[in-house]
């Protein structure tokens, strides 16, 4: 069964919802929205699994989890409110590498997925244009055995091509930013002479367990930031997933800040050996996430995927580039849906491929004009999240957001006199603690319009893939509960 089948009371909805809608992120940008800018011989797509935006230092987090980039952000183009489409690893790189939102594609709820070959995968269109392309990866849901090495030319992963441990803290050592590193530089220097290259590096480290090498100490335990006596639930225990015997949720949040601080400080260390390969005289490199963390707010503990709050769904996204406007900081929303069109637009601006969902961001990366060019392309922003049989959606717009859950059953959030519907205050209130449906119904029914737009548009082609063997094996050496 298509996991996208709406629920009844969500229909009632759409049908409520009969003022004619304009499109919710503008009209469809075409090919020659990046016309004018050199195409870079190397591009670059760094990526760290599980690293929210708001705890990062880049973004104004208190703690310095994010020296390194944020220094190199003053050349770049920075993105303040990007956000996932959906906060597992598949489903999010799936709508990275496809240009299509998980309700098209079917790929919705799970972490280990695959992508159907019908569709034109990222690095599939950059091997089509001329690029040789490599790949490492340090998450086993991505891995070949799962089809994630479609389109490109080496896929490395850090683990090496055997077995590979069950336990979550016997893999991670093989996960970690000093192995990603040590795989990734040899294979950059065997390709540093190709014409044209593109390369995905995937880091892991701010990924449960939040283990730190070893050798490598916490700089944060004992900071003006380390307080409060909130315990994290048994339940996390008997699971195993405690450090050093810890049940203090401090604790495990200096630990998760120290991997944002390692995942920086290794991206980094790859950046310098790229410049002194002379990759980085003629690139764009792109820094992201896939998804966030959980770290005990609205109840969820150390995961994702479950809930559609910005805790999973804001993730950081920096643009460099000779060219772009060095500084510039976008405060539009923006998705990581539009990565496909935006690359597709740089380096194959005459290509066809059907029915992208995304929206190419050049309009806001162009040297020409402000970040406010444009914009109305990037009014609003959509997300999914859910685990069935729920099934959440929102839209962010200014300083709102609407969260529905079509899945029938209400969150503790929500309330009966508001429908279900749950609608925040972003600027007053950036955890979502506070549900201002009631209060605020102008907001709710303009906001439930817009989604319902949005949601009449879902295509539903295709089917969610079924868990096998081996992704159920994946899942378990990553700490996934799916």
């Amino acid at each position: 069964m298509n996991p996208f089948n709406l629920s009844k009371k969500f229909c009632l909805v759409l049908a409520l919802a009969a003022l004619p809608f304009a499109g919710c992120r503008g009209g469809k940008t075409g090919g020659g929205t990046a016309a004018g800018l050199h195409v870079p011989r190397h591009v670059f797509l760094i990526t760290v699994d599980t690293l929210r935006a708001d705890h990062m230092s880049l973004y104004g987090y208190g703690r310095a989890t994010s020296p390194d980039l944020q220094k190199r952000a003053a050349s770049g183009v920075t993105f303040d409110r990007a956000v996932c489409q959906w906060p597992k690893t598949g489903s999010s790189f799936a709508s990275m590498f496809t240009g299509l939102y998980p309700h098209t594609t079917g790929i919705t709820h799970k972490a280990a997925v695959q992508v159907p070959e019908k569709y034109l995968t990222l690095p599939a269109l950059f091997k089509e244009s001329g690029y040789t392309t490599v790949g490492v990866v340090s998450n086993a849901v991505v891995s070949a055995k799962f089809g994630w090495n479609r389109g490109f030319d080496e896929f490395a992963e850090t683990w090496g091509h055997g077995e590979f441990p069950d336990d979550p803290k016997l893999f991670r050592p093989l996960a970690s930013a000093p192995k990603v590193n040590e795989v990734a530089v040899p294979l950059l220097k065997k390709h540093a002479k190709a014409d044209r290259l593109f390369a995905w590096i995937h880091y892991s480290d701010t990924h449960a367990p939040y283990m730190l090498p070893d050798g490598v100490q916490n700089p944060f335990l004992g900071d003006p930031l380390f307080q409060g006596d909130r315990e994290i639930p048994q339940r996390l225990v008997n699971k195993g997933y405690t450090l050093n015997g810890h049940t203090d949720l401090k604790y495990y949040v200096a630990q998760y800040d120290a991997n944002v601080g390692l995942a920086d400080a290794y991206v980094q260390k790859l950046l310098d050996e790229m410049r002194a390969l002379g990759l980085l005289e003629d690139s764009l490199v792109i820094f992201t996430a896939d998804h966030g963390e959980e770290l005990g707010e609205h109840d969820s503990w150390f995961e994702h995927g479950p809930l559609p709050y910005n805790t999973t769904a804001h993730v950081p996204l920096v643009f460099f580039m000779n060219g772009l406007p060095a500084g510039r900081r976008v405060d539009r929303p923006v998705e990581l849906v539009d990565l496909y069109p935006t690359l597709k637009d740089l380096i194959a601006p005459d290509r066809k491929v059907e029915g992208l969902e995304g929206h190419s961001l050049w309009p806001l990366l162009r040297p020409s004009g402000d970040a406010t060019t444009g914009a109305g392309d990037f009014r609003q922003a959509f997300s999914e999240a859910g685990r069935q049989p729920d099934l959440y959606h929102s839209v962010q717009e200014g300083i709102w957001k609407l969260v529905f859950n079509s899945g029938g059953k209400r969150s503790k959030a929500a309330s009966s006199s508001t429908g279900g519907f749950e609608l925040y205050n972003l600027r007053d209130d950036p955890g979502e603690t506070r549900n201002l449906a009631a209060e605020k119904p102008e907001e709710v029914r303009r906001l439930r319009r817009e989604l319902a737009s949005w949601m009449r548009r879902a295509r539903a082609e295709g089917g969610e893939e079924e868990v096998n063997g081996e992704n159920e094996r994946a899942l378990r050496a990553l700490g996934y509960v799916n």
